[in-house]
């Protein structure tokens, strides 16, 4: 789990991954209680420590996301598991390509973008992928939260850890 701690929201909606040392200063602070801590050892001044891998913040705050998912780059490729919507190769760099090139019209969204390896981001170029000789594995869409949460889960390792605490 690369010493992420999974954060949930007081209403145990999920929030994100903050690092352990995050995770310990939110502890001290009393501003989570831990559900489950990890096997890492951190060794205080006086005492030993372990770190959280399970944190629930005391207090509800507002929701990260409010209605849509937030466009970015980062986000179009772990709605596509980093791996290439033409080819299916997840070889870095992995870029993301417009599926109808900007120079003719195509917008800059959910439903437009695609994760692309280099290679075929060459090959596509400013072409429609049926001019490129080249077919899409999916459909480019506009995720759910609730969809993107569970992708970003899953990408980072922690989904098995809340399927076993009975959070997902």
């Amino acid at each position: 789990m690369n010493g992420n701690c999974i954060l949930l929201n007081g209403d145990y909606t999920f929030l994100g991954l903050v690092d352990w040392k995050k995770a310990m200063g939110l502890m001290f602070a009393e501003k989570v209680r831990i559900l489950k801590f990890s096997d890492r050892v951190i060794q205080g001044v006086g005492r030993t420590f372990r770190a959280p891998a399970v944190a629930v913040l005391v207090k509800v705050v507002r929701s990260v996301y409010r209605g849509r998912v937030p466009f970015s780059r980062r986000n179009v490729l772990a709605r596509d598991r980093f791996a290439c919507a033409y080819c299916g190769s997840r070889i870095k760099p992995i870029t993301m390509d417009h599926v109808i090139p900007r120079s003719r019209g195509g917008k800059t969204d959910f439903d437009n973008c695609v994760a692309c390896c280099r290679a075929c981001n060459h090959k596509k170029g400013a072409l429609l992928p049926r001019e490129a000789g080249m077919a899409l594995r999916h459909r480019p869409w506009q995720p759910t939260i609730a969809e993107f949460i569970r992708i970003r889960l899953r990408h980072s390792g922690v989904y098995g850890l809340l399927v076993e605490l009975g959070l997902a």
